[in-house]
């Protein structure tokens, strides 16, 4: 064979080896160099984006995260504080609740109902006056504060609140307190513990943690429900409603609590987004480049934008708007190719659910400017003998007080009329952004026992005053 036909033929095969060899590095390693040079600009614009929370004075990791709870919160009263929570989450404390009713566990226990003989009250007094010194220091802590401080080391989410339960410790002994007052018609004991509850949950008011914040809501819910037995049976004062209105007003800004659990959250979630590791591994600190995750970052920081910029002036538009967020997000999410679900992955798991923690918000909030109307109708009653005409003119009675923001969702003022000289007040429990006041109260005897306790708190009826 000539010479040039060897070598033609050995370019040919040498030809085909690159193309064999080539042609898939090429096709693998070009998406792969895409893949590598958005996952480069996406640091970049991280720690850019990062770098505009902080200078905001908001924080993004566990050390700011630490840095802007401890500035948000006043510390005078933090050690007398957890010092009295410890004791309360104290084995000793347990053991002696543990046939406490509210408290404990009692045998057979039943619900204490205004007017009926309990088989508990002179085991509650005894416990009562037991622990009296307790009381009083809960008392003097919580009475009028706003948010305490408290010790926490954080943890992305592995952060443990060690204080949180106790709380609702504090509340429900407050509760116990508050039912052993009614009983023995103790009305400036009831008022007390009322204020108190409302300390609980105002300790809490500035916690930038999202858990924090529900179990706020909670408490608030306790209070709530108390506040109705005492109004109801007219156990308060002139001077007693007006002070314990003060109190609710504390709670009108919805919008503040919401807010600092969205900026906390968003701060608790960036470092995962680091170290993945860190999911199962609570204790892993180094991460190698696979194990950090930037696009996803930069997508949570987006929804968390989202979350921070929506209005919380009017509880109408508030409520909307973060249903609308939610449900656009879960919308991107079945839309998305398998490419952004898989760089989104973590936003998914760690994004809050809105839609959940907005309709808690709502409801709380709409329970309290309820609160505030009986409370208004009762004032009304005591200094002018009867019950105003409508909803409208008891605002409008400068004598009652600024009552503050009243409306519910649904453009629609709370039910109100006068039948047999009782006052009846009513609303309801909100489920989407779209329900209004039914033009009559709910009838709970012709629901369930459970759901009627549940739907009892949004039915008011007030006697008149003996």
């Amino acid at each position: 064979m000539p010479i040039t036909e060897t070598s033609t033929t050995s370019r040919a095969w040498i030809l085909m080896a690159v193309l064999l060899i080539g042609v898939p590095i090429v096709l693998c390693g070009g998406p792969l160099t895409w893949w590598m040079a958005r996952r480069s600009n996406a640091f970049s614009t991280l720690h850019q984006r990062r770098d505009e929370i902080v200078a905001r004075g908001l924080p993004i990791d566990d050390q700011t995260m630490m840095e802007y709870r401890s500035a948000q919160m006043d510390h005078q009263r933090s050690e007398r504080w957890m010092k009295l929570l410890d004791q309360l989450e104290a084995a000793e404390f347990k053991t002696a609740c543990r046939e406490i009713p509210i408290l404990g566990t009692p045998e057979d226990e039943v619900a204490f109902v205004p007017g009926q003989p309990y088989p508990y009250d002179r085991q509650v007094q005894v416990f009562l006056a037991e622990h009296s010194d307790l009381l009083k220091e809960l008392h003097q802590i919580v009475e009028g504060s706003g948010a305490i401080w408290t010790k926490a080391d954080f943890d992305s989410f592995n952060t443990l609140l060690p204080y949180i339960q106790a709380t609702r410790t504090a509340v429900r002994l407050l509760s116990l307190e508050l039912e052993d007052a009614i009983r023995r018609d103790d009305h400036d004991q009831v008022f007390d513990s009322l204020v108190a509850m409302i300390g609980v949950a105002r300790s809490l008011e500035k916690e930038p943690v999202l858990v924090s914040q529900l179990v706020r809501i909670a408490i608030v819910g306790i209070t709530v429900q108390y506040s109705k037995q005492a109004i109801e049976l007219d156990l308060l004062d002139g001077e007693q409603l007006s002070a314990l209105l003060t109190q609710y007003r504390a709670l009108d800004d919805f919008g503040s609590g919401y807010r600092i659990a969205i900026i906390g959250e968003r701060a608790m979630s960036q470092p995962m987004f680091d170290n993945v590791q860190r999911l199962s591994d609570p204790r892993a600190t180094h991460s190698m480049n696979l194990n950090q995750r930037p696009l996803d970052a930069l997508a949570s920081l987006d929804y968390m934008q989202r979350a921070e910029s929506i209005p919380t002036d009017d509880l109408n538009s508030f409520y909307h708007e973060i249903v609308a967020l939610d449900a656009d997000f879960q919308a991107q999410r079945a839309e998305a190719n398998w490419l952004n679900q898989y760089e989104t992955l973590m936003t998914e798991l760690t994004a809050p659910a809105l839609a959940a923690y907005g309709n808690a918000i709502v409801r709380s909030t709409m329970s309290t400017r309820l609160v505030k109307l009986a409370i208004g109708l009762r004032l009304y009653e005591k200094r002018h003998g009867r019950w105003p005409d409508t909803l409208g003119q008891l605002s409008a009675d400068q004598s009652v007080g600024d009552l503050g923001p009243t409306e519910p969702v649904g453009h629609k003022p709370f039910g109100y009329r006068v039948t047999d000289g009782r006052a009846e007040l009513w609303g309801f429990r909100a489920e989407t952004p779209f329900e209004s006041t039914p033009e009559s109260p709910t009838d709970l005897t012709a629901l369930g026992e459970s759901e009627g306790e549940n739907l009892a708190v949004w039915n008011w009826l007030l006697e008149r005053s003996e």
